[in-house]
């Protein structure tokens, strides 16, 4: 089957610069193993996104994923405008080295860093002035995709589901709970209990919710923090019932 516009999908994909072919980036473990840009601290699965829906995908991926056939793989060039751009002199700018040092960022040649809720490329740091360069680290470049459409999803719980795990990867779903209303306005997440230690959990909650919204239609988005200790309490009554068994059993002998 062919996929269309708007289709709910997941793909594998392998990024490559025109220029010399070196990969960038990957879906698929062995090859970022194999290439030397694994990352232990992202996971390594297909991708969920909407065909010819630039979102998720520049525009010349997204676009490309059109009609093309489930398990087909494909090999897409994409030129710089439909990529990320060209690079912008604009987007380099020189900031005081304190100012990043008071934002416990690290003045480094080549650190990536968000500054200002902008990502940037610190290329410069010397008389008390940092350079860093806002521009995409694709910004210019011609790029190759080989991709593979795994999957195409319709039942719309599996894609709440899929979006919940796009920021909330390796989530346990046994222990998520989602309702959605009648009239299909709100969804309610309860999430597990140990995500509360979890680093950076208010930005993926702020950013699921933009998600749901902006591709499901949801006009209201909640998290409910929901702490059942009746499992615990029955477990403790179970203990209890246990030891005074035991001593009883110690007293008869």
């Amino acid at each position: 089957m062919s996929i269309a516009e708007n289709e709910w999908i997941k793909i594998d994909y392998t990024g490559r610069l025109k220029e010399n072919n070196k990969i960038f980036d990957t879906t698929l473990e062995d090859i970022a193993r194999t290439e030397h840009i694994h990352d232990e601290k992202r996971g390594y699965s297909p991708l969920l996104c909407r065909a010819g829906d630039e979102k998720f995908l520049i525009p010349g991926l997204a676009r490309n994923l059109v009609g093309i056939e489930l398990n087909s793989p494909q090999t897409f060039e994409i030129p710089t405008a439909d990529a990320y751009g060209e690079r912008d002199s604009s987007k380099i700018e020189m900031v005081p080295t304190k100012r990043l040092r008071k934002a416990n960022l690290d003045p480094r040649v080549g650190a990536r860093i968000q500054f200002q809720g902008r990502s940037g490329t610190i290329i410069m740091v010397g008389g008390g002035r940092s350079r860093i360069d806002f521009n995409h680290p694709l910004a210019g470049k011609d790029l190759i995709f080989d991709v593979t459409i795994v999957e195409h999803i319709e039942d719309e719980t599996e894609i709440q589901k899929e979006i919940i795990s796009r920021r909330i990867p390796g989530v346990d779903f046994s222990q998520v709970e989602v309702n959605v209303s009648e009239d299909k306005e709100t969804i309610s997440i309860s999430l597990p209990n140990y995500l509360i230690f979890m680093e950076g959990l208010p930005i993926a909650k702020y950013s699921l919710a933009t998600e749901l919204r902006d591709f499901l239609d949801f006009k209201i988005v909640e998290f409910i923090d929901r702490f059942d200790y009746r499992e615990k309490e029955a477990e403790e009554v179970t203990e209890g019932e246990t030891q005074e068994t035991d001593s009883s059993s110690s007293e008869e002998e």
